[in-house]
């Protein structure tokens, strides 16, 4: 029998020492990027995924590579006879030579396991940071925009989309990682859907900064308008919300979101805009169901819908991802003097332009561009000449405008995400209050005005804070169909029948019939 050698480390072999080359770069690699990000001026949510997830990954398999070469050599040295110990021979910390490997092993262990606890740390923080929810992925580019010029924009994503506890963190990521194979494949939802059917309850998020319980008074709500007139003319509507709150023995609109009270609902759509049965429970205990008076559903239908517990989502279902309409972006844009309210018609002219469909963001620069030009140039020939400035900070606000809001990549329009606040420019609150949805015993969801707030004032813009003087203008720029032909059949019509998505208003009979 041959004499056995003398034992050599188990790393001596190809493998190994292919593990140990990549465990090397992998390790070369964090630090690089690690000073690369420290030198640029603001921080960047792909050079992170490269230094605290993928080059982590990298260092992790070469240790695994190095590793499975240690133990196919261990195997190699019994099949020869070179040793019977498998996979190690016993450690003798009075022989130098252990006690050097020894020492090795574990200042390479130290060092790997504060390699692996700092970029962890920071893999995690760069998960739940901002610019890896919003900026890393492309498709999320339309709901990244609205965030940016929402009231929340510094309020992190995670704080409502994921929350507190391990659960959730578990549960986002693996939905994520879902999401992350259909980015890879070309396999996601142009557009994104909504509601988000996987967030979690609005009592568990938003009533963290949010209480309806303590939120007692009404609310003065101010809004410059402008007429699609000649002059632009600027008027205000002013009216005052009855928000109310208050807990137990309070009321206002924030009625539906008290404990002691529930409001149960199902949809027809994914969307959950056609609403054909409600469910009020009271703090007593006692129920009452509505059930809409058009396309009504059986009890048979209604036992195979899925059932909402109605929370803050359900009105304010756009809250840090809101995309202007038309009208509502125009005004505001007027009012902060972007565009110039002295040039004639304006407004129609920004809102009409805005309203056409097209293809690609490229085409509708070009279009809105052309559309603005050829007005004024056919129109108003003379004012071109010496108010091209004015007409160009036009177009510039308008293209701003509509790269704000519409994404044609993503097939995100100017009608993709309704919005439930209100009911001017979406159904909003007349999904179940429209006058339609009655109860067994004749109880009716009514629509009046004063419901959620007091009639709208409109008169001359005021300063802010400022009560407008009392006028005697009717509330609506022009007389609304009721009033003007008395038809009892208009007074069922909705605002948003006109005002769809905010685009120019119907005001002509033809629009409506043929």
């Amino acid at each position: 029998m041959a004499a056995k050698q003398p034992h050599k480390g188990l790393y001596r072999n190809w493998v190994s020492y292919a593990g140990g080359i990549i465990t090397a770069v992998g390790l070369l690699l964090v630090v690089f990027f690690l000073l690369l990000e420290f030198s640029l001026k603001s921080p960047s949510p792909y050079i992170g995924i490269f230094t605290f997830v993928l080059f982590p990954g990298v260092i992790l398999a070469g240790i695994v590579t190095a590793l499975i070469g240690m133990r196919f050599e261990a195997h190699r040295r019994v099949r020869v006879g070179a040793t019977t110990a498998l996979p190690y021979p016993a450690i003798d910390l009075n022989d130098p030579r252990h006690r050097r490997r020894a020492a090795i092993g574990l200042v390479v262990g130290t060092l790997l396991s504060v390699v692996f606890a700092f970029t962890g740390y920071n893999g995690f923080l760069l998960t739940e940071s901002v610019g890896f929810c919003g900026n890393t992925c492309h498709v999320m580019k339309p709901e990244m925009t609205a965030y940016l010029a929402s009231p929340h924009a510094r309020v992190r994503c995670v704080d409502c989309h994921v929350g507190e506890g391990a659960g959730y963190y578990v549960h986002s990521k693996l939905a994520g990682a879902r999401q992350l194979f259909g980015v890879i494949f070309g396999t996601y939802e142009r557009p994104i859907p909504t509601p988000v059917e996987s967030l979690r309850p609005a009592r568990e998020t938003c009533q963290h900064c949010h209480w309806p319980d303590k939120f007692v008074q009404a609310q003065l709500y101010q809004r410059p308008h402008f007429r699609y007139d000649e002059k632009n003319t600027p008027e205000q509507i002013s009216l005052i919300v009855k928000t109310g709150g208050g807990g137990e023995n309070g009321g206002g609109i924030h009625w539906h979101m008290f404990l002691e009270n529930s409001v149960t609902y199902v949809a027809e759509d994914r969307h959950l805009q056609e609403i054909p049965w409600v469910q009020a429970k009271y703090r007593d205990g006692t129920t009452v169901e509505y059930f809409r008076t058009e396309r009504k559903v059986n009890a048979e239908q209604l036992k195979g819908m899925k059932k909402h517990v109605m929370d803050c989502m359900d009105c304010h279902n756009r809250p840090a991802h809101n995309f202007l309409p038309p009208d509502l972006a125009v005004d505001r844009a007027l009012a902060a003097n972007h565009i110039s309210r002295s040039l004639p018609f304006v407004k129609l002219v920004a809102v009409d332009a805005l309203s056409r469909k097209y293809a690609t963001s490229a085409q509708a620069h070009a279009g809105m561009k052309q559309d603005v030009e050829a007005y004024y140039t056919q129109k108003y020939p003379d004012l071109v000449k010496y108010r091209s400035k004015d007409i160009e900070k036009t177009i510039e606000s308008v293209i701003n405008i509509y790269d704000r809001n519409v994404f044609p990549e993503m097939n995100v329009g100017w009608d993709t995400y309704p919005s439930n606040i209100g009911h001017r420019y979406w159904a909003g609150c007349f999904r179940c209050h429209d006058g339609k949805h009655v109860s067994a015993t004749g109880k009716v969801l009514k629509s009046e005005c004063n419901i959620c707030h007091s009639e709208p004032k409109r008169g001359p813009q005021s300063g802010m804070g400022e009560l407008m003087a009392q006028t005697e203008r009717d509330w609506h720029p022009w007389e609304i169909p009721e009033k003007h032909l008395a038809i009892t059949k208009h007074t069922e019509i909705q605002c948003s029948a006109c005002h769809l998505a905010g685009r120019r208003p119907k005001t002509e009979c033809k629009e409506c019939h043929n």
